[in-house]
């Protein structure tokens, strides 16, 4: 199930440095997704005994986990599984999803078994399948946007913007589908050789995206 870890983390818990949990495996197949090894579980497996051996000699150091892929929720009640054995050894916990587990997401949140969420939008609902790689029940990505919005969690929504995928309309329309566009931070796409297609779909200038922020009010990280 764990096919990567990163012992130290300065980026993926807010105000916190954190033990991130890489989980293989995703129902979705992003062209751009650079997380490729990941995703197709090209990587060794990490016995899950070890990692907690390994997460426990930090805890002075660390005080949050950061659960993401690939998919994290592909595995269902695994998942819970290991939420709940972080959880009983004090520390915060972040988990990354696509939203294609409305239902889980939901378990999990009104039960609270996690400090804080963050969701991908991958585009405009009408180029989610092209974004995304596959096909998409858009009901349950908008079911999930909603639970998340109503769950009582901190929470945050992610759309990382590529020139071929992305235009400024659509970007300003991402924002329409969330009750407070605060919440959706934007990411400008980098190439990398480890992408699942290998081609260079094309960042945005830093001109450009400080155009995007005057011009449609956004939040850009690492711009």
């Amino acid at each position: 199930m764990i096919n990567g870890i990163n012992k130290a983390s300065y980026n993926d818990y807010p105000g916190e440095v954190s033990y991130v949990i890489f989980l293989g495996g995703c129902n979705f197949k992003c062209p751009y997704c650079h997380n490729s090894s990941i995703v197709n579980r090209t990587t060794q497996l990490i016995d899950e005994q070890q990692v907690f051996k390994d997460l426990l000699e930090r805890k002075k150091m660390i005080k949050a986990v950061v659960i993401t892929g690939g998919e994290p929720t592909i595995y269902g009640d695994e998942l819970i599984r290991l939420i709940l054995k972080i959880k009983e050894h004090g520390f915060k916990i972040k988990l990354d999803t696509n939203g294609t587990n409305p239902i889980l997401l939901k378990k999990i949140i009104n039960e609270k078994m996690i400090d804080y969420i963050a969701m991908d939008i991958k585009n405009t609902f009408a180029k989610y399948e092209e974004t995304s790689g596959c096909k998409v029940n858009l009901d349950k990505i908008k079911e999930s946007i909603k639970i998340i919005e109503n769950g009582n969690i901190n929470y945050e929504f992610r759309t990382t913007i590529n020139r071929t995928n992305h235009t400024m309309e659509d970007i300003d329309e991402i924002k329409s589908y969330l009750i407070n566009s605060t919440k959706l931070i934007f990411q400008n796409y980098q190439y990398t050789s480890e992408q699942i297609n290998d081609y260079d779909y094309g960042s945005f200038s830093d001109d450009e995206l400080h155009y995007f922020i005057n011009q449609i009010n956004i939040i850009v990280k690492n711009i």
